[in-house]
């Protein structure tokens, strides 16, 4: 019983950690010049779609334990193969969603430059390049590399 109630809570946790990354990647998305009020729902579905590239993998692989996301993320705090695969991934759907929003004000009046298109097409393409990246980089660092999963 304990057992089944360790996972309860395990996995109610990871609910609330994805979705307070929602809020937040939100409240950063307005921040950064998003609509407060027009397209709140695509606002926020594109924060949905952020975290799920980035957030879920993370609980998945790290749980909902802060320090293990902090040594994952800081300068040289990878000590497997599976971490580094998610770091890459994570710093791509990133910078993907940073390079998707340099089309947005350009005035070719395409429409795929609406909020929020062009920037989840960029988190994808950023997310599924850090896919195809990530194997790469550890096939030609794997003397430093380990596979066990912490």
């Amino acid at each position: 019983m304990a057992v089944i109630t360790n996972l309860v809570t395990r996995f109610l946790k990871c609910c609330i950690y994805f979705l307070m990354s929602c809020f937040f990647f939100h409240v950063i998305f307005v921040l950064y010049g998003a609509p407060l009020i027009e397209l709140v729902l695509e606002t926020f579905l594109f924060a949905v779609i952020l975290s799920t590239f980035t957030t879920v993998p993370c609980l998945c692989l790290l749980g909902p334990n802060i320090k293990a996301w902090l040594r994952v993320f800081s300068r040289n705090g990878v000590t497997s193969i599976w971490e580094n695969s998610l770091q890459i991934t994570t710093i791509s759907s990133f910078i993907g969603t940073w390079l998707g929003a340099f089309p947005i004000p350009l005035d070719w009046e395409r429409p795929w430059q609406v909020w929020p298109i062009s920037c989840t097409l960029g988190a994808t393409f950023g997310y599924v390049a850090g896919l195809v990246i990530s194997p790469l980089w550890i096939y030609w660092n794997r003397k430093q590399l380990t596979y066990k999963n912490n």
